[in-house]
């Protein structure tokens, strides 16, 4: 393993990379309230056929924060994320992996142009477009009574979203999530805590990355566009997930026509309670989109990836 600091604008970014220079690059981008260290299974597991290559989004673990606590818009992110890829070395696209907030930065990549041809495939995880559900969330109320069933039931899963958005109560919740961060992983997720994660940093983490929230959740940040794109994207969807449902991750069925859908049997933390599932996944997917063949489980998600109107005919 080889560490590295990488500057992008005032972020210091902490970066870790594993595995051979010359092989394919994948970058794993963790979520909230996570550290890259929630990656390091996974990591092992594709260090022995890619470089691979994790890091501190900025106001987490050993990366520095924004002096202004705000300054988690989406566009900083992908700031961080090219300078991630330049500093590395990344000169051929890279093959992204993206977890809760790692996947919505994921999807801004490949859907923006600022990151247009350094992208080679997309693997999302528990963590959909902002675009997408507006969309879905439209769509769904337009269907009739039960559309507006799963919307309200979404509404029901997200309800500490408007909770981290308020000023001084979220940052009270995030101390609560700080506390009971570890119990959640054993009893809820199936994954034991361990050395690295929850991170120490785990309290700081949690009130910084509110940030991610009060940043690019309100009205004013936007969702022009219909979130399109044509880079190939794996949607990995644990179906245990309680915090995003089945039909909302599953919001990219038909912007993303080049869409892989697979169904993990685990929580929000896949990773950490599967992670040989999720290396072996991604590294069928990133292996056949450099040319490899397609498994018989990469053909199969293909079809399920097709939109539902296609998959009726």
């Amino acid at each position: 393993m080889r560490d590295r600091r990488v500057r992008s604008g005032e972020i210091g970014l902490a970066v870790r990379v594993r595995g051979e220079e010359n092989r394919p690059t994948v970058v794993l981008v963790h979520g909230y309230p996570d550290t890259s260290a929630m990656w390091d299974e996974v990591a092992g597991r594709l260090a022995g056929r890619f470089r691979v290559v994790v890091y501190d989004v900025r106001g987490a673990g050993a990366s520095s924060s924004p002096s202004d606590p705000l300054d988690y818009r989406l566009d900083a992110l992908m700031g961080d994320l090219e300078a991630v890829l330049d500093g590395v070395g990344a000169d051929e696209p890279v093959h992204l992996v993206g977890h809760d907030w790692g996947s919505v930065q994921g999807w801004e990549a490949v859907i923006g142009d600022r990151l247009r041809g350094r992208i080679a495939s997309f693997t999302s995880i528990s963590g959909p477009d902002r675009r997408h559900m507006a969309r879905w969330a439209r769509a769904a109320v337009r269907s009739g009574p039960r559309g507006v069933a799963e919307v309200l039931g979404q509404a029901r899963r997200s309800f500490y979203m408007p909770v981290l958005m308020t000023p001084r109560v979220g940052e009270v919740a995030a101390r609560v999530l700080a506390a009971g961060f570890g119990r959640v992983m054993r009893l809820r997720e199936g994954a034991e805590p361990r050395s690295g994660h929850p991170a120490d940093t785990l309290a700081a983490d949690a009130r910084n990355g509110l940030g991610l929230y009060r940043a690019n959740m309100r009205r004013r940040s936007g969702t022009a566009g219909d979130g399109r794109t044509d880079i190939p994207v794996q949607l990995i969807v644990p179906v245990k997930d309680r915090y995003g449902s089945q039909s909302l991750l599953l919001s990219a069925r038909g912007p993303v026509p080049r869409l892989y859908v697979r169904r993990a049997p685990a929580g929000h933390w896949v990773a950490r309670s599967h992670p040989e599932l999720i290396a072996r996944w991604i590294s069928e997917f990133a292996e056949h989109i450099d040319g490899g063949p397609e498994t018989p489980g990469l053909a199969h998600a293909r079809a399920a990836g097709a939109p539902v109107e296609r998959l009726h005919r």
